[in-house]
């Protein structure tokens, strides 16, 4: 388990294990406690039938609760059913109960509904909890109140209980939605994290990009820039021409090699013929088949061979791709082959290994090369 993710683990199972208590605490008060007092007090209500049927009610929801909890569902929008029929069982139950016997244990339902709140209510802002159980308890004083037994010993002893009863549910209810805030800060934190550390790898990664760009340059354009503003090298000099011909369309490839294409050997290649094209070459390109996934090191070996043939041409070449499903091919024809050194099988720069293999042809001024990557 990555250390950034243990607080909202930790978190996570507290507020499992917390919604585990609760539910524990819901059914052995009702049903160990107010069930069995109940049961045994049918004088203390003037509905039996009706004290019962709420009794099984809250059962039933309190059985529903358990099958979630055992299934580690979230409420979702079962929660505001089960919360309202809660709270309507527990006030028809105080409505069942003889006057005389309200706030005594047989009036067990104007505290058993804090329970079922704190249960379904956990997981929400503390506001809901503390609403929904004050509107229950607003609803029972008026029930008491209404019954005539709004003496002042009554007020005082429904007043203690109420808040001792409310105080433990209430002090399970902060723990929870305390519990689920620092969850859902050490989600925020380890996402900022991981936002950070996918920054900094991309930083890397581009980075070392610029640095193998920056290497494949240093060997062979940097001296022949150097060579030209020292006077080494005459920018008159045909071979000098070709040789910046050269650098031109490999820079234009490393920067092709950065775009975001569906192909990026096609647009690799375009990017070295567009160079060509601008020495007044005239190119003509053909592609054939769906170019298969090419690695970088077998791009630029590909290429290479490509890219010095064209800066050698004298007016016109034709250049043809083909392509299956493990193989590509680039064959390249251009005039003036007096002006072409040998081209043999050349690995890319900055990535040994990368072998192709490379054929070519010279027939009278024109020099015929292919250069063919199979997938290993």
């Amino acid at each position: 388990m990555p250390e950034s993710s243990a607080p909202v683990v930790i978190a996570d199972e507290f507020l499992r294990g917390l919604r585990i208590a609760v539910l524990f605490i819901t059914a052995v008060v009702l049903c160990a406690w107010f069930l069995p007092t109940a049961i045994a007090t049918p004088h203390a209500y003037s509905l039996p039938v009706l004290e019962y049927a709420c009794l099984a009610v809250l059962v039933a929801v309190l059985v529903a609760a358990t099958v979630m909890v055992a299934l580690d569902r979230p409420w979702g929008r079962a929660r505001w059913p089960m919360v309202g029929i809660a709270m309507v069982a527990s006030v028809l139950a105080t409505t069942a109960v003889e006057p005389e016997q309200l706030l005594l244990p047989a009036h067990w339902s104007w505290k058993i509904f804090g329970w079922f709140a704190v249960l379904l209510l956990m997981d929400l802002k503390l506001r809901w909890f503390f609403g929904a159980l004050g509107l229950q308890q607003v609803i029972s004083l008026v029930q008491v109140l209404g019954a005539g037994m709004g003496n002042e010993a009554k007020l005082v002893e429904m007043g203690v209980t109420s808040l001792l009863v409310a105080a433990w549910q209430g002090a399970v209810a902060v723990a929870a939605i305390t519990s689920q805030q620092s969850g859902a800060m050490a989600r925020r934190t380890m996402e900022e994290e991981e936002r950070l550390r996918l920054s900094e790898r991309v930083a890397e990664q581009v980075h070392a990009d610029r640095q193998i760009r920056y290497d494949g340059l240093v060997a062979t354009t940097v001296p022949l820039l150097e060579g030209i503003a020292t006077g080494q090298h005459d920018p008159a000099d045909p071979l000098v021409q070709r040789a910046c011909s050269v650098e031109a369309a490999r820079m234009r490839r490393l920067f092709a090699e950065s775009d975001d294409v569906a192909d990026p050997l096609e647009h690799e290649i375009y990017a070295c013929i567009d160079v060509a094209e601008r020495q007044g070459i005239s190119v003509q390109a053909s592609m054939r088949g769906a170019l298969p996934a090419v690695p970088l090191a077998a791009r630029r070996a590909l290429t290479e061979p490509v890219i010095s043939v064209l800066a050698g041409a004298r007016s016109s070449a034709r250049v043809a791709v083909v392509a299956r499903d493990d193989q590509v091919t680039l064959s390249v024809v251009v005039d003036g082959a007096e002006t072409l050194a040998e081209a043999g099988p050349v690995s890319a720069p900055g990535a040994p290994g990368a072998l192709v293999e490379s054929s070519q042809l010279v027939s009278g001024d024109r020099l015929w090369l292919d250069v063919t990557w199979k997938q290993g």
